[in-house]
C-alpha cells in the first residue's frame, strides 16, 4: 500500500481517538459528563429535591424576604441554564416571603410624628394633601392606604392634614440659623421641617440653614412641609 496512503490513514484515527478521548472518554473516566442546571425558582425544597432526585445535591444557603411566597426559591447558583457537572451541589435561597408591615393609624397625629413612626417602618410619605376641617387643626386625618393595611415596607404613603379655614402664614426668614433653631421658628408659625439635604460647605458652621423650599414672606398653608438645605464639614455626606 502506498505509503502517503497509509499515512493519511493513520492520520485519520489519530484525530478520531484525540477527539474520542478529549470529548467522550475523559469524559467517561473522570465523571465530567455536564448537565443543564434546571430551573429551581418558585419550587418548594420539597418539589426542588424531588425535581433533582440524586442528581445533584441541594444546599439551602439562608432564607430572606422576597416577592416571591413562603418557602419557595427564589435564587440559586449555578443559574439555570448553565451547565454544570453531575453531583454538583445547587445552592439556593430560600423566600420568607413579602417583607410586610401593617400600617398604623395615624388620625390625630402630628406631621412630624407621622414621618417618623412611617421612617422607622421603612414607609416613605409620597405626597401631603391638605383640607379645611373644623377638627384637629394641623393633624393627620387620613392616609392612603388606609390604617390596618398590609403594605410592603420600601412602599410610600399619602397624608392628608388637615388646617384651619384661611389659616395661610408666611413663610419665616431660617436661613442662617441652626436645623433645631430653623425647626422652633418654623414651628410657631405650625409649618414642619421636610427633608434636610446636606451640602459639603466649610464657609458656614456645620448644621447651618442655606437655603429652603419657600421664599421668606411667602404666604403659605399652616401645616406645610419646609424642605431644607443644611451645611456639613464631611465631604462624604
Amino acid at each position: 500500500m502506498n505509503k502517503k496512503i497509509i499515512l493519511a490513514i493513520s492520520s485519520i484515527f489519530i484525530i478520531v481517538g484525540l477527539y474520542f478521548l478529549g470529548n467522550v472518554g475523559l469524559k467517561f473516566f473522570f465523571n465530567d459528563y455536564l448537565y443543564e442546571a434546571p430551573n429551581l425558582k418558585g419550587l418548594t425544597v420539597k418539589e426542588a429535591k424531588e425535581l433533582l432526585d440524586d442528581d445533584f445535591k441541594l444546599v439551602i444557603m439562608g432564607e430572606d424576604y422576597s416577592e416571591l411566597k413562603k418557602d419557595e426559591i427564589y435564587s440559586q447558583l449555578p443559574k439555570s441554564p448553565k451547565h454544570i457537572k453531575y453531583g454538583r451541589p445547587i445552592k439556593i435561597w430560600v423566600s420568607k416571603g413579602k417583607d410586610t408591615v401593617e400600617l398604623p393609624i395615624l388620625d390625630g397625629k402630628s406631621l412630624q410624628d407621622a414621618r417618623a413612626i412611617l421612617n422607622d417602618m421603612g414607609l416613605k410619605v409620597e405626597g401631603i394633601s391638605h383640607t379645611t376641617e373644623d377638627k384637629m387643626n394641623n393633624r393627620v386625618i387620613g392616609t392612603d392606604p388606609q390604617g390596618g393595611s398590609l403594605v410592603s415596607r420600601g412602599s410610600s404613603v399619602s397624608l392628608l392634614i388637615n388646617i384651619s379655614k384661611a389659616n395661610n402664614v408666611r413663610m419665616p426668614d431660617i436661613l442662617g440659623y441652626s436645623l433645631r433653631e430653623g425647626n422652633e421658628i418654623l414651628r410657631k408659625r405650625n409649618l414642619v421641617i421636610g427633608d434636610v439635604t446636606k451640602i459639603y460647605n466649610k464657609e458656614f458652621p456645620e448644621g447651618t440653614i442655606i437655603d429652603v423650599s419657600y421664599s421668606a414672606g411667602k404666604r403659605i398653608l399652616a401645616g406645610s412641609v419646609i424642605d431644607v438645605t443644611i451645611t456639613t464639614e464631611n465631604e462624604e455626606e
